[in-house]
């Protein structure tokens, strides 16, 4: 199979997110730099109450919200996403998102590939983890 990639989301292997206390939330890598050198896919899917903790990294994110509702934090703004919406997040920028449904929220992530792919937790209040800019 030259040129294309082809699989199914039912045959990609899900995997707990663990970003400092992110709580029930899961990631599926659909395409990788085994297929792209430039950017990667994922989709997400976050239970209800669940939530991927404050962070930030040297990768910029875009975000497709599929199914079900939730607030996103970007730096200090608070906004609600719902099916439909999407949202771009600038590299550096801290960033959480809490699933503040009923049902699961399911959400297409695509992201650069960049020389530092690690991800910072932030704990606010704690001075070790302010962003270096």
């Amino acid at each position: 199979m030259e040129g294309y990639y082809k699989k199914n989301i039912k045959d990609v292997e899900s995997q707990e997110v663990k970003v400092g206390n992110s709580k029930d939330t899961y990631i599926q890598w659909l395409i990788t730099d085994k297929q792209e050198k430039a950017y990667a896919m994922r989709r997400f899917i976050i239970k209800p109450d669940g939530f991927i903790q404050l962070h930030y990294h040297d990768y910029f994110e875009s975000l497709y919200i599929i199914k079900g509702k939730c607030s996103v934090r970007v730096n200090k703004e608070n906004m609600e996403l719902h099916q439909g919406d999407f949202i771009f997040i600038d590299t550096k920028a801290t960033h959480e998102i809490k699933n503040t449904g009923k049902i699961d929220l399911e959400f297409i992530c695509v992201i650069n590939y960049t020389e530092n792919m690690k991800i910072i937790p932030v704990y606010e209040g704690n001075s070790e983890n302010k962003m270096e800019k």
